[in-house]
């Protein structure tokens, strides 16, 4: 068994009792790991922790013009930032772990680490998945109780109904920060790019993010990027339908 250690480069003196943690790995429509970095860049937040493991990447190798390049060993990152007078721990990575056992492995280790400066909070990105195209989409909320779901429901967020699961990185760390006595939630924003690249599903979660955590975040810049997708997308669409009418139009000769 490979041994996951890492450090974090953070006094536990200087948090104080507002520290809110939040993570977003990759998984549909890049949906979680697009808002967490976006906080990283609004907050201008600092690394204060890398974990160097490839054996949690895929097991895959890339290679540019056939020369093989390096392995990328820092494949998760633990970020710091202060914003609207609260303190973040900020986690995100590149994938998610390739077995369900690594998955777990990661998942306790993060929160075992990140406890000893008693978080307040977790906050995990996720989306879920719909059939059709939208541009205003739903964000879903789970939570360790039922009180949580109730303050989310004030800011637009849909309890998630009946039984469900969510799967990966992102419900792990609530699950194992509710066996550690730490409050969770999940944000799931609604995406119609399950395999692609969504902005309309983070742009969803940051702004209800914004509302529940009660700080300004600047979403212009996601904005213009969600925008500019729509735009692109419905481009797409109009040319689609134009080129199946002209197919439908064709006669034959004989």
């Amino acid at each position: 068994m490979l041994d996951l250690n890492f450090v974090v480069d953070l006094d536990p003196s200087i948090v104080r009792d507002n520290l809110i943690f939040v993570a977003g790995l990759p998984g549909m429509g890049l949906t979680g790991k697009q808002a967490a970095d976006y906080l990283i860049e609004q907050f201008n937040a600092v690394k204060v922790c890398s974990v160097n493991a490839p054996y949690l990447a895929s097991p895959v190798i890339s290679s540019h013009d056939g020369v093989v390049e390096d392995l990328m060993n820092e494949i998760f990152k633990l970020y710091y930032a202060e914003a609207g007078g609260k303190q973040f721990l900020i986690f995100t990575g590149i994938t998610q772990p390739t077995s369900p056992e690594w998955q777990h492995q990661l998942s306790y280790k993060i929160i075992d680490t990140i406890r000893v400066y008693r978080p307040k909070i977790i906050y995990t990105f996720a989306a879920t998945p719909i059939y059709s195209y939208r541009w205003n989409v739903n964000v879903y909320g789970i939570a360790t109780r039922r009180d949580l779901l109730d303050e989310l429901r004030v800011h637009g967020v849909i309890p998630f109904k009946g039984e469900g699961v969510i799967s990966g990185v992102n419900g792990l760390l609530v699950g194992y920060g509710k066996q550690f006595g730490i409050d969770g939630v999940i944000l799931l924003g609604e995406t119609y790019l399950t395999a692609g690249r969504d902005f309309i599903a983070p742009l969803s979660l940051l702004r209800v993010f914004s509302k529940v955590i009660n700080v300004e975040i600047d979403l212009r810049k996601m904005e213009d990027l969600a925008l500019s997708f729509h735009k692109k997308f419905y481009e797409y669409v109009k040319e689609e339908k134009r080129e199946e009418s002209e197919q439908e139009n064709l006669g034959y000769i004989s």
